[in-house]
């Protein structure tokens, strides 16, 4: 009896960690989330367990406001809001402190409660794990720190102190910049081009500005021109680790898919469990014909997120190379299960269709991820080579 006693309270206590952390990363992405729907005109959206998964996530939406909840136990205490700049410096700062003062508001009511009346042990217990782990998120958020927080899609921010410091900083700036913050959000991206251009002119070179025109290139889809700045800052050792996936991508997005991977490899021996890199290094390998190693990449993508669709859709791609058909077929259809809007997923079907010489089937897929406007400068000439004569 003891023995089942002390199992149950263990799971008791368990539990408790797992709704006090969720509780209170809910509290503090609402302390975000707040302030952005009174400052600004955009969506909203807040991410719990997850650092973006929008589309693998249960949604609540309240006009501007969406939710997004994911149930993982490997990453139950994370969570994100997104959304857009404010207009003025005070209203951004509000925004990022909302989050931390938000979790030590409640940790304060909590306190407020436990004193001024008497509580069972029982609660009492419970309101003091909630008032520690407010007082922990506030402090673990408003203590500055370069570790970067890895996003779903690959890209990386901060946390609210760092963050702090960065918008303490922009003060300094000229006005060219905030334009070129705002026209960068509007994806006004040559007018962006022009402004941190200018901004760089009056001596304000430093890295921050510096990945702001890299991102205004890259949206222009100027490659070249965003990877000549990065490669600068990567010879001046300026750039830390968390950096490295942006040299991969753009190599990638001119076909230099060796150096795309030398880049991963950098950044995946430190941060070996991100799903978004290793999809992005398997695609890679498959580029050059490196099969098997592309697809022990994306095994590993999908170990490590098991909703990856892009990761599904570029091994069955992999297999479709290797003749294994019919475990090709599966990955694809997984993929597209998991996200029916990826143009790529009816390219590879339209491979696979190829390689069993159903070349109908091929040219109808082919033909379905050139409406959906795929960025893939070959479907040209995989649709005509697919077409069927009528005589």
């Amino acid at each position: 009896m003891e023995i089942l006693s002390g199992v149950l309270i263990a799971i008791g206590f368990i539990l408790l960690v797992f709704f006090t952390r969720i509780f209170t990363t809910l509290i503090h992405e609402l302390g975000h989330a707040i302030p952005s729907l009174i400052f600004t005109k955009g969506e909203v959206a807040i991410h719990i367990g997850s650092y973006g998964d929008d589309k693998n996530s249960f949604k609540i939406e309240l006009g501007r406001l969406k939710a997004f909840f994911k149930i993982d136990i490997v990453k139950w205490n994370i969570g994100l809001c997104q959304h857009q700049p404010a207009k003025t410096y005070a209203q951004n700062i509000l925004i990022v402190l909302g989050g931390p003062f938000f979790s030590l508001l409640i940790g304060i009511v909590l306190l407020y409660l436990l004193d001024v009346k008497t509580w069972s042990d029982g609660i009492t217990f419970v309101f003091a794990f909630f008032i520690f782990s407010s007082v922990w998120d506030f402090i673990a958020n408003m203590v500055p720190t370069k570790t970067p927080i890895n996003m779903y899609d690959g890209s990386v921010i901060y946390n609210d102190g760092f963050q702090l410091v960065q918008l303490m900083n922009e003060r300094k700036m000229p006005p060219s910049y905030f334009e070129g913050v705002d026209f960068l959000n509007e994806k006004k991206y040559d007018l962006a081009v022009n402004s941190f251009q200018k901004v760089i002119k009056t001596g304000h070179d430093k890295k921050e500005v510096l990945l702001l025109l890299v991102s205004s290139f890259i949206g222009d889809k100027k490659y070249s021109k965003a990877l000549e700045i990065m490669l600068n800052l990567f010879e001046k050792k300026q750039l830390e680790v968390s950096d490295y996936p942006m040299l991969g991508n753009l190599y990638m997005e001119i076909d230099e898919y060796t150096k795309s991977i030398k880049f991963y490899n950098l950044f995946l021996f430190k941060y070996f469990n991100n799903s978004t890199i290793l999809n992005n290094r398997g695609y890679c390998f498959l580029q050059i014909g490196e099969y098997e190693k592309a697809i022990h990449d994306l095994n590993s993508a999908i170990i490590h997120d098991p909703q990856c669709a892009y990761a599904y859709n570029n091994r069955g791609l992999a297999k479709v190379r290797l003749g294994q058909i019919g475990e090709a077929l599966i990955d694809i259809e997984k993929s597209k299960s998991l996200d029916d809007s990826n143009a790529h997923v009816f390219l590879h079907l339209g491979y696979y269709f190829q390689k069993i010489n159903e070349i109908g089937k091929a040219h109808e897929h082919f033909q379905k991820a050139k409406d959906m406007e795929i960025d893939f400068h070959g479907i040209d000439y995989l649709i005509e080579t697919t077409r069927e004569n009528d005589f």
